[in-house]
């Protein structure tokens, strides 16, 4: 193409190196300028991948001084502090990393920024991306799996993560800086969620200090559609094993997933009563969303994974904390 687009990255930590090293495989970017507020990090990057590339430390500095069509957003939950607003009031599109803020005024805003400037915004739920649930969606479209009925899921791992990852003011809890991804499963396969309730607690951590967030979580939810969900969580599990299994129950079929691109689907009804069918793929989700956004960008591809669905998500998991801190009562989520 005669003009490749020009993307900045805001953040240079594991995330925002994953989605750089892809850009500059993309013969359609241009990676440009890339922001870290730790000094010296972004110049590491660049020198280390002996690119062409401004750096900074300051996001507004960036956007005032360099022409952008897109930016992504790889920070942890609490540096969101208006990357977005600033972006879209420039007219560049967003990529941003879940969880999109901490509190739902916050991601109202950012919903609100990119709908008012008419940016495209993309946020990181790699999951939908995966061969297995592309195989039940097209199931879903097509009728052979019949009405959905039931999600089930889990989440489980045994780590202390970062520093910023155990306290809650920073990273929001499990359920917002890693089961989100669950909770973006349910509404994405069974539709807007209407009202939730859950339990969250610090059970195994009372002694490491500065642990303030749960490692221990479960949520059940009602779905528009009137099917069912629940999603329960652990950071008490194995340890180096970070598994995100769920289930999805339909009139016709049971499609149990292993993750987002192996899952085992055994039909219950219909012409296929008695059948299993399995999926084992070996997709490239997280180069799989980059591409898709550029695209978007290019006016190829319909939005997808908005901030909108990024604010419901954030509506649903601020919904489970809330339930807990009132014995579990039921939330509507309107």
């Amino acid at each position: 193409m005669d003009k490749k687009l020009r993307v900045a990255v805001c953040g240079i930590g594991n995330m925002g190196r994953g989605h750089s090293e892809h850009l500059l495989k993309m013969e359609e970017v241009q990676l440009v300028a890339i922001c870290d507020e730790f000094p010296g990090a972004a110049e590491k990057f660049i020198a280390d991948k002996g690119i062409d590339c401004l750096a900074y430390t300051d996001y507004e500095e960036m956007f005032d001084k360099v022409p952008l069509d897109a930016v992504y957003i790889c920070l942890p939950p609490f540096c969101h502090k208006g990357q977005v607003e600033a972006a879209a009031a420039k007219g560049i599109h967003v990529f941003i990393e879940k969880p999109i803020a901490l509190t739902v005024e916050r991601g109202q805003s950012m919903a609100k920024a990119v709908t008012e400037h008419g940016v495209y915004s993309q946020v990181g739920y790699q999951m939908r991306f995966g061969g297995a649930v592309k195989r039940l969606l097209e199931l879903m479209a097509n009728g052979e799996a019949g009405r959905v009925t039931l999600f089930s899921a889990s989440y489980e791992c045994n780590s202390l993560h970062s520093n910023w990852w155990r306290v809650k003011e920073m990273c929001g809890g499990q359920i917002f800086e890693q089961i989100i991804h669950l909770y973006d499963m349910a509404q994405y396969l069974c539709g807007k969620a209407v009202d939730v309730s859950g339990r969250v607690a610090n059970l195994v951590h009372t002694d490491v200090p500065d642990y303030t967030i749960e490692d221990t979580s479960v949520a059940n939810i009602v779905f528009e559609s009137g099917a069912l969900g629940c999603i329960t969580g652990s950071n008490c599990a194995v340890k180096e094993q970070w598994n995100a299994r769920f289930r999805v129950v339909c009139a016709n079929l049971v499609a149990a997933f292993e993750d987002f691109n192996h899952a085992t689907i055994t039909y219950t009804a219909g012409d296929k009563q008695g059948q299993t069918e399995v999926i084992d793929v070996g997709d490239d989700v997280s180069m799989m969303e980059d591409i898709y956004f550029i695209h978007t960008i290019l006016g190829e591809n319909a939005p997808f994974a908005t901030i909108a669905d990024g604010l419901a998500d954030l509506k649903l998991v601020a919904g489970v904390v809330q339930s807990s801190e009132h014995n579990g009562e039921v939330i509507r989520l309107n």
